[in-house]
């Protein structure tokens, strides 16, 4: 099996959705790399340290075959393959074990939190609201599921029909460092919210020539079908148009390009300059101009998934994710580090500690935490 249908599998588990023929084929899969007689665990303290290290050196084969494959730790692939939360190294280094304490500062991960700003200013914390309906809006429901989702149900009878023509009124969902939030809108668009981030759209997307809606920070978009009426996703530097498709946008602010990719359907970006259409695969890299090149959209989109992935990123880039998601601030003090590069492949709703374990022996840079701050700096060679 390649890389992906392994990782399909293994999504599939996790989500109690994988049939009793993929479960197999998962088992089966498992014994060949770990011993012919294992069964596929169902937590982390039934696998043996020794089968884990065995299990690494068959996916390693998988990945990309690039001289900077070292920097992929045992870690970071069984906590992807195996689906556990944690995993401590067997061969710690000196540097590891003096960090240990540090690391042991419990910071953790992101979870479901979001603010709903309505067209009146009155603001809701979608955290601490309850389940069900949060207030009715113009015509539509608007209503919280269990799992951190808020819903748009258009509701409108007739009596609300004649005020159809009536001024557009536009929401906001804003997401803080630490939270992300899903947002199905009435006309059955899905948009998954990641941390610092924040999207504006109309309450009645019943109305008007085109579903515009416009974006700062990153979402995932699996947007419904309409022909007649574009669905148009606005940033600051662009505007990405669609009918009916399935993308993620990345348009923070501190990040120096906005990146658009396509995962089904098609798409057109439009900046400043130019425009150019994408085709699934595709990523618009946009700074000065918009750059198409043939991307894994699986990349773009693990953090909807639940993952961090990282392929070779300067690690000044990784800590800006790390920082939104974590909701700490960074201190590098080396510039040097800023430049060094980093790929990892691993849960997001670990403590910060478990990506800093993976750091210290992938990275030839010590990480410490004060409080809320990763302090960075070089290691000193002996």
């Amino acid at each position: 099996m390649n890389r992906q249908t392994i990782y399909n599998l293994i999504r599939k588990y996790r989500d109690n959705t994988a049939t009793e023929q993929e479960k197999e084929t998962l088992t089966e899969w498992y014994r060949n790399v770990a011993n012919q007689n294992a069964e596929f665990p169902d937590d982390e303290e039934t696998v043996e340290e020794e089968m884990l290290f065995r299990i690494n050196n068959q996916i390693n084969p998988l990945k990309r075959r690039r001289h900077s494959i070292r920097n992929w730790s045992v870690a970071a692939s069984v906590i992807f393959v195996l689906s556990f939360g944690t995993y401590f190294f067997t061969r710690k280094t000196a540097d590891s074990k003096k960090n240990e304490l540090v690391h042991n500062t419990v910071i953790v991960p992101g979870s479901n939190k979001a603010i709903l700003t309505l067209a009146n200013g009155q603001k809701i914390s979608l955290t601490d609201a309850q389940k069900g309906t949060v207030i009715n809006q113009s015509g539509v429901q608007i209503s919280k599921t269990v799992d951190g989702q808020l819903v748009y149900t258009a509701a409108r009878d007739d009596k609300n029909a004649a005020n159809a023509t009536a001024a557009v009124q536009y929401n906001s969902m804003e997401t803080p460092r630490g939270g992300q939030y899903q947002l199905l809108l009435p006309d059955g668009t899905r948009v998954w919210l990641n941390a610092s981030s924040l999207i504006k759209y109309p309450v009645d997307f019943n109305t008007g020539s085109e579903r515009k809606v416009e974006l700062s920070g990153e979402a995932y978009f699996e947007v419904a079908h309409n022909k007649s009426r574009p669905f148009r996703v606005v940033t600051s530097r662009q505007v990405v148009e669609v009918l009916g498709t399935h993308f993620n946008v990345n348009a923070y602010k501190d990040e120096p390009n906005t990146k658009t990719t396509l995962l089904e359907g098609s798409v057109k970006v439009t900046g400043d300059k130019e425009s150019a259409m994408l085709k699934p695969g595709q990523q618009a890299n946009l700074t000065d101009g918009i750059k198409v090149s043939d991307v894994d959209a699986e990349e773009a989109v693990a953090w909807k998934n639940g993952y961090f992935r990282f392929d070779d990123e300067k690690l000044e880039t990784v800590m800006r994710k790390v920082s939104r998601w974590y909701n700490v601030d960074v201190e590098y003090r080396d510039n040097e580090v800023k430049n060094y590069l980093f790929a990892a492949l691993t849960t997001r709703f670990d403590n910060l500690s478990t990506l800093l374990k993976i750091m210290d022996q992938t990275v030839d840079a010590n990480f410490s935490v004060e409080g809320t701050k990763i302090i960075i700096s070089k290691k000193v060679k002996k």
